[in-house]
């Protein structure tokens, strides 16, 4: 009579996960996403900020290159208003979206200009052939809308002093004078605020009209709050006279934010330069 096979012995006994067992593992991975995720956005942080700056930085060069071949002067046409494809859009060529392009790599239907698009700017403008993340500043690059005429570089009183390119929100126009940041400090603090001049750790980037880059600390977000008096490291007037339709500062040597500031949007409150 045949003795049938036995299954082999195993020195290690098999045995499965408990519920509980399972249920512990499962708390201890979600213990570690949320710990670990937040670290690994922060961590992203700075590459989206250098890339922004870099991204104005470009913008910055096109413009002076535009300056160089046309006279000395900056560009100069119609107010950018961003959606459609006719006048004032960001297609419209004689809007400063287009009028760089030309130095950026050139225009291409349906592809979005990588310079033009803030990688920590997550809203889409709608209606807009390609997205514009980031704003003029209508003293230095004028349109028609403002003033009959170009201004020439040899008019402007030390370039490195003033910003020349700015973030701004997706929807925003794509030309800003003073006037139009003093609305955007008014409702600092109504929610959800003015996002897009503190998407950069609480500042905004700039380029400025000799085409170097800077980081502008901006005024904390305190809903409910009063609006804030000034944009900190970010100034309207070098001359230190500011007009009452923008903003002012009440500290010392006057109302020109004092020491603080890093770049001025113009030298006079009435003339610009």
């Amino acid at each position: 009579m045949q003795t049938p096979l036995r299954q082999p012995r195993s020195d290690f006994p098999v045995t499965a996960f408990t519920l509980t067992e399972l249920l512990v593992v499962i708390a201890v991975l979600a213990l570690l996403a949320t710990t670990q995720l937040p670290a690994l956005t922060r961590a992203k942080a700075p590459v989206k900020f250098t890339q922004c700056q870099n991204n104005l930085r470009q913008i910055g060069q096109a413009t002076l290159i535009y300056k160089d071949e046309n006279n000395d002067c900056f560009p100069y046409g119609n107010r950018c208003l961003g959606p459609g494809n006719y006048i004032g859009s960001v297609v419209d060529p004689n809007a400063w979206p287009r009028q760089l392009l030309r130095y950026l790599g050139g225009y291409q239907t349906n592809i979005q200009p990588p310079f033009y698009a803030c990688p920590s700017e997550t809203d889409i403008a709608t209606n807009w052939v390609f997205q514009v993340y980031y704003q003029v500043n209508r003293t230095l690059v004028p349109d028609t809308d403002s003033v009959s005429q170009p201004l020439r570089g040899a008019q402007v009183r030390s370039a490195a002093r003033y910003w020349m390119f700015m973030d701004k929100s997706a929807a925003a126009y794509c030309n800003i004078k003073p006037g139009g940041l003093a609305l955007a400090l008014m409702i600092w603090n109504v929610p959800p605020g003015s996002p897009a001049y503190r998407r950069h750790g609480g500042g905004v980037n700039a380029v400025a009209a000799d085409g170097h880059a800077e980081w502008l600390r901006t005024p904390p977000y305190q809903p409910g709050r009063p609006a804030p008096a000034n944009f900190l490291e970010l100034g309207d007037c070098a001359s230190g006279q500011n007009p009452g339709s923008t903003w002012k500062d009440p500290s010392p040597p006057g109302n020109d934010n004092g020491y603080r500031v890093k770049l001025y949007t113009r030298y006079y409150a009435l003339s610009g330069f």
